[in-house]
Parts: C-alpha cells; sequence; structure tokens
C-alpha cells in the first residue's frame, strides 16, 4: 500500500505543470485574444458571404459560470433573423469561469470606451455584409439550445467593450480582481482588438 501511495504521489507531482498550463489556457488574456480571433472571423463571413452574421458572447442559462461565444448567419441574407433563416456557423469556444465585467481594474490601460458601450451579462454582435459592428443587447438567461438573435436593430457604437474577469464558481476573489482583459469592437470597421494586462 505504501508503495502504491508513493507511486501516485510522483505521479502528481509530475502532473502539476499539465494542470498550470490548463488554467493559463483559461486565463482573460488568452479568452480575449480566442474572442477577438472569433469576431474577426465573423466578420470576414458576413462580407465573403453578403450576408448578416450575429455572434453571441456572454453567459447562458445552462452554464451559468462559463463564457459562450456563439456565431450565427442569415441563410437569406435578411437582417432580421427568425428560426427558418438562422443557423450556426461554426462551433465556437466555450470558456469555463470567465464572466463579462464592466468593472475592470482602475490601471488596467486601453483605449477608453464609455460605459454605456460594455455591456454587464451578455451581448450580440451583428456585423453587416459591409462589416459593421451592431451591438444588439441579448437576455442573459437565453437557453442556449435554440438561440436565435433578437430582430432588434441594435446600437451602432464608435466602439464596444466587452470585459473579461475570471471567477471560481460565479465569485471574483480579491487574488483575481486584477486580472482583467478586454475586448474592443470598432462599430463602421468591425475590428475586434484584445487588451490584457
Amino acid at each position: 500500500m505504501l508503495v502504491v501511495m508513493a507511486v501516485i504521489s510522483i505521479l502528481l507531482a509530475a502532473a502539476g505543470p499539465v494542470f498550470d498550463s490548463l488554467t493559463s489556457s483559461q486565463r482573460p488574456a488568452t479568452v480575449a485574444s480566442a474572442v477577438a480571433g472569433q469576431l474577426e472571423r465573423a466578420r470576414s463571413h458576413a462580407m465573403s458571404r453578403n450576408t448578416f452574421v450575429w455572434v453571441r458572447l456572454g453567459r447562458v442559462a445552462e452554464e451559468p459560470n462559463d463564457f459562450f461565444v456563439g456565431v450565427y448567419e442569415s441563410l437569406d441574407g435578411s437582417k432580421v433573423p427568425n428560426a427558418s433563416n438562422i443557423k450556426g456557423c461554426w462551433t465556437a469556444p466555450r470558456f469555463s469561469n470567465i464572466s463579462l465585467t464592466i468593472k475592470l481594474a482602475a490601471d488596467f490601460s486601453r483605449p477608453s470606451v464609455s460605459d454605456a458601450d460594455r455591456p454587464e451579462a451578455a451581448v450580440w454582435i451583428r456585423f453587416s455584409p459591409g462589416g459593421e459592428a451592431w451591438t444588439v443587447s441579448a437576455d442573459p438567461m437565453q437557453s442556449r439550445i435554440k438561440m436565435i438573435p433578437p430582430p432588434d436593430e441594435g446600437v451602432l457604437s464608435r466602439w464596444t467593450e466587452i470585459g473579461l474577469q475570471p471567477t471560481r464558481g460565479g465569485v471574483v476573489s480579491p487574488k483575481l480582481r486584477a486580472d482583467v482583459a478586454s475586448v474592443q469592437i470598432a462599430g463602421l470597421t468591425g475590428q475586434a482588438l484584445a487588451f490584457s494586462r
């Protein structure tokens, strides 16, 4: 029994770096880069297919501690979505223990964005065939199973900022408050930029 326990402790010690790399992949800086990449891909898809593409960012009812990215396109080129003309574009990522926040650390350096252009719980970004990014508020309790973008026109802001904060079980500990990142989306061009500490 002592030999078995010694082998298990050696294996656990050797596995430590693997667990560290798994948790670092869920840091806000990594998530911000992945989200910016998804937004850029969605904008390119809208422009190349001459259609509207919606990107859903934030938590959903089924995964309250996860940050979800979903990408959907209009099948008929219409900007008014319904159950028959919307389909998912590709499998987009989901990140555990990451949430949207408007409370970014005061010393986090990046271009300023007004508080009205920082969603707190969930948001849709609608890309037009010209590449513009319209911000549409989202229901944070919407089911991920039958997700349809809202028919709302949305707002063409100069910049929209998605603040990202790590959480553990839905709680932001004092140790994690300084670990933030953000993604800023230009309304007129649809360009997405990631910022991190």
